[in-house]
């Protein structure tokens, strides 16, 4: 395996310094970082807002808590833990939803990426009195029963959010920050929750673009830290590995626990090129951040051609 170069990290930077809605980049070569760009506006200390990639962090708190012996079986059915599943009224398909569906998207309600409104992204009026969010989560028609296709959907993220609640007797920001995040030295942080202070699963997490990097090497080294184990090794290799074959908004990888996953590396992702790259045999992870929009930074394909390109 090849080591980094000077030259390598030169051609990245001259390409970053192209790519102006590129926040922060930086990259780490086994445990420790190799390479480190933020835009003449962002602090190294910054808290960013990851957006989806939060899902990644909640698949990792659900193996924090399954290591503890808090969380039951992934295959339990999540209405034991979430008690707004159980009401008489739903379809019957609610009950059969598992833990394991959460995390692979396989719940089978109907999502529609195109179409979310704002109540999707934070505390919303709307969820504020008796129609509560977790109801309009619940009560939504199904496209497929539960565990047949993966379908994308942000809003049952706050299921598993619940699920935690339940099982930890800690808001998931809470039982993150104890058990994940204390042990990796992360000691800044921030993450919303919804009307009802539930933490929200689908987004909302803000972190330093350095301790993106903590994570990422966390299931680099599937679920050690420094030789401290935090998640079993059995749940960071399903975690990484395709349980489903994905769809958009990441129409060209797979899917594992709350995870994309690529043939050479595996991912998270949020809206706006928000990423955590980790590509085991090249011991290299790469945290992106970049300006929450649309516009197209191709940061993927710079991790590519500058990372792994040169590590290869």
């Amino acid at each position: 395996m090849a080591s980094f170069k000077e030259q390598d990290f030169a051609s990245l930077r001259h390409a970053l310094a192209d790519q102006g809605g590129v926040r922060s980049f930086v990259v780490a070569r086994d445990d420790a970082i190799a390479f480190e760009h933020h835009r003449h506006d962002v602090a190294p200390e910054s808290l960013q807002d990851i957006n989806s990639v939060t899902k990644t962090v909640v698949a990792l708190a659900v193996g924090a808590a399954l290591r503890e012996r808090l969380l039951p079986p992934l295959d339990t059915p999540a209405h034991h833990l979430v008690p707004q599943m159980q009401a008489a009224d739903l379809d019957p398909r609610v009950r059969h939803i598992t833990l394991r569906h959460l995390l692979d998207m396989t719940s089978g309600f109907e999502w529609d990426q195109s179409v979310v409104d704002d109540c999707v992204l934070g505390p919303c009026e709307r969820f504020a009195g008796r129609d509560s969010r977790l109801r309009f989560i619940v009560s939504r028609p199904f496209a497929h029963p539960p565990g047949a296709r993966f379908q994308y959907d942000s809003h049952a993220l706050q299921l598993l959010s619940v699920a935690l609640e339940s099982a930890t007797g800690r808001t998931l920001e809470c039982y993150a920050r104890d058990t994940l995040f204390a042990p990796l030295d992360i000691a800044a942080s921030e993450w919303i929750g919804d009307e009802a202070g539930h933490t929200f699963g689908g987004r909302g997490l803000m972190l330093r673009a350095r301790d993106m990097i903590r994570l990422g090497i966390l299931m680099m080294d599937r679920g050690a830290w420094r030789g401290a184990r935090v998640i079993d090794e059995w749940f960071i290799d399903e975690a990484t590995s395709v349980q489903s074959e994905g769809g958009p908004p990441m129409a060209d990888a797979k899917y594992g626990y709350l995870c994309w996953i690529d043939p050479r590396y595996f991912f998270a992702a949020g809206y706006g090129e928000q990423f955590i790259f980790v590509a085991p045999r090249e011991r290299t992870v790469a945290a992106i951040t970049c300006e929450n929009d649309e516009s197209h930074k191709g940061v993927r394909a710079l991790f590519e051609q500058y990372v792994l390109g040169a590590s290869g």
